[in-house]
């Protein structure tokens, strides 16, 4: 394929997938309001604005962290409407609302220009591998024009049409928040009664109570104590996307009860000053209350 790619954002994750992408033989043009982050690409070429990157690319990835940026990119001054030609792919890669992903579709769509939503599954170190989980809606004409990208960054689950995909990642880090709160309530019982807590974390992975919370967050992160301030996702990101969540179960009269209360236990954690924490730090408030830590003994 020889389409030129543009990459916005070069954070945690879209710099490891434009480093993907380079290493998979992609031309791409990157663009960052810091100059230090474009410099870590000397493969790509630097772009100064949004609109030159917008002009000088095929398909357009944008991995930015809330809707009103990403929109701002798209339909901006200065934004991808302004430069990019007929026929770009604006993609946006993040949890934003699906509402948005809407309106820069049907605004970048008078100078035909597509959209496809395929937010992220995955962290920064899975973008590098190209192991994301992407959940994508749009056309599917168009996401075949640009599947030979998506593809070398993941796996592609095509969920229905413009929003969808935001809608289908909202989802699973609703079902995730909830599970890292259950989590925790369920381990420090356990722990409490005097069960060792890697035994414990184990015995769940190997049983009804499986779920994706405990086999990643609590067996590669709890057992260890490893809730650090880097690239992984915080406490306020968590928060960023249950808003999401809510957000659209007001639009759609869904009470969302479980998710509201996971939603004041980081609330809670944000409280005492972990909000740029790694999120399944959360499970420390019970663990101090109770007087017990779901740790590793090594």
């Amino acid at each position: 394929m020889n389409a030129t790619v543009g990459i916005i954002g070069l954070g945690a994750m879209g710099g490891n997938a434009a480093k993907r992408l380079e290493e998979k033989g992609f031309e791409l043009v990157v663009y960052d309001t810091r100059a230090q982050q474009m410099d870590a690409h000397p493969n790509a070429a630097p772009a100064s604005s949004v609109a030159q990157l917008a002009a000088k690319s095929d398909i357009i990835l944008a991995f930015l962290p809330y809707s009103r940026q990403v929109e701002e990119v798209a339909l901006g001054k200065g934004g991808v409407i302004e430069a990019a030609k007929p026929g770009t792919v604006f993609v946006n890669m993040s949890t934003i609302s699906p509402s948005a992903t809407q309106r820069i579709a049907q605004g970048l769509a008078a100078k035909n220009i597509d959209v496809l939503g395929a937010p992220m599954n995955g962290g920064p170190h899975v973008a590098r591998a190209g192991n994301l989980a992407l959940v994508v809606g749009g056309r599917s004409d168009v996401l075949e024009r640009c599947r030979p990208v998506l593809e070398a960054l993941g796996t592609i689950s095509h969920v229905g049409d413009i929003g969808a995909g935001e809608v289908a990642k909202i989802v699973n880090n609703l079902i995730l928040a909830i599970c890292v709160n259950a989590n925790a309530e369920a381990l420090v019982l356990g722990v409490k009664f005097g069960v060792d807590p890697e035994k414990l974390v184990d015995a769940v992975i190997d049983g009804v109570g499986f779920n994706h919370g405990m086999r990643k967050h609590y067996k590669q992160h709890v057992l260890k104590g490893d809730f650090g301030e880097n690239d992984l996702f915080s406490v306020d990101y968590m928060r960023k996307d249950l808003a999401l969540a809510f957000e659209l179960g007001d639009e759609l009269k869904v009470p969302l009860m479980f998710g509201k209360m996971a939603d004041q236990m980081y609330q809670a954690a944000r409280a005492a000053g972990k909000a740029a924490n790694y999120h399944p730090v959360v499970c420390t408030l019970l663990e101090e209350l109770c007087g017990v830590q779901i740790r590793s003994k090594a």
